[in-house]
């Protein structure tokens, strides 16, 4: 079965650790039993209350023993977002919703193969990093006979390189058996990637880079943004073809000890600015302190630009 999937990010003003909420695929239960919210989802950082909710969700009846039945996700999606709205009202994490444009409810069995396994992993940490190319290789199963339904035990985090991730089997007499899934996530981001040799302290020009996906599984430095490279220097020397990371290029000072400097104060619907002597050198976001010439009184502000200080 070709698997699409929608993706629904709901995110609240300050960022925790992600809470990601996954709509199975493929489900197998009982013939003509009911069926509810919480079998469909896996969720294993969903709060407590949250998960009493799902189990008291009505979904629909099973179908008899060889049969099939399809969920639209329009159908499903109400249902989901009750629980979603009640976890954001809980705490302050993200929740990421994954939701396939269909969900199986059946009553055989359910193969556990690379492909299914790849999709499903893929599309659970696509939204966690949704300019990424993401890909998985060397991918592991467990050799395990009489297999009837599973589910992957996905957190809300994107792996780093190698990933073993937890996958409960049930088997066919409908005991559960705790297994792994081990492989390798390749993560590709579009980074800045010289086009010559550069040499240290040059000043890196629109002309001198490109953009490509390359793989960043490992990396730790941060990607600049294309308005953060024009007119940097470098710290080092790079080699035609090298990704240019944002701790490579030089932190330039906002103000010099001696200069004059721009300080404003504002309120409201007015603003006071002033010329003063800098007493130091300083980069954005730094607390300085600031001569009077005239009185040779000293103040304290902030600088928040090229030659610009405001008032604490």
């Amino acid at each position: 079965m070709k698997l699409v999937w929608v993706f629904i990010l709901l995110t609240s003003v300050t960022a925790h650790t992600d809470v990601l909420v996954r709509v199975r695929p493929h489900v197998v239960v009982a013939p003509e039993s009911e069926v509810n919210l919480a079998q469909l989802i896996d969720a294993p950082n969903l709060s407590e209350d949250s998960q009493k909710k799902l189990a008291t969700i009505a979904i629909s009846r099973a179908p008899a023993y060889g049969e099939k039945q399809e969920l639209a996700s329009a159908g499903i999606m109400p249902l989901v977002r009750s629980v979603i709205e009640n976890e954001r009202s809980r705490n302050k994490d993200r929740v990421h919703l994954v939701l396939p444009r269909s969900v199986v409810i059946d009553t055989l069995r359910r193969s556990l193969s690379a492909d299914l396994v790849s999709t499903e992993l893929t599309q659970a940490w696509q939204p966690l990093c949704s300019d990424c190319q993401l890909s998985i290789e060397n991918l592991s199963l467990p050799k395990v006979e009489g297999i009837r339904d599973w589910t992957l035990k996905i957190k809300g985090e994107l792996p780093r390189g190698s990933f073993a991730v937890a996958v409960d089997l049930i088997r066919e007499n409908g005991s559960l058996l705790p297994a792994w899934v081990n492989g390798r996530l390749i993560t590709k981001r579009k980074v800045p990637v010289t086009k010559r040799m550069m040499a240290p302290s040059e000043r890196v020009q629109p002309q001198d880079v490109t953009w490509e996906y390359r793989d960043t599984s490992m990396s730790y430095d941060g990607i600049p943004a294309a308005d953060e490279l024009v007119g940097k220097r470098l710290r080092q020397g790079l080699k035609a073809g090298d990704i240019l990371w944002r701790s490579q290029l030089e932190k330039e000072k906002a103000i010099h000890r001696g200069e004059m400097v721009q300080v404003r104060s504002s309120e409201a619907m007015w603003e006071v600015s002033i010329s003063l002597v800098a007493q130091q050198d300083a980069y954005i976001g730094d607390v300085v302190n600031l001569k009077n010439p005239k009185t040779n009184s000293t103040i304290v502000g902030e600088v928040v630009g090229q030659g610009e200080v405001e008032l604490r």
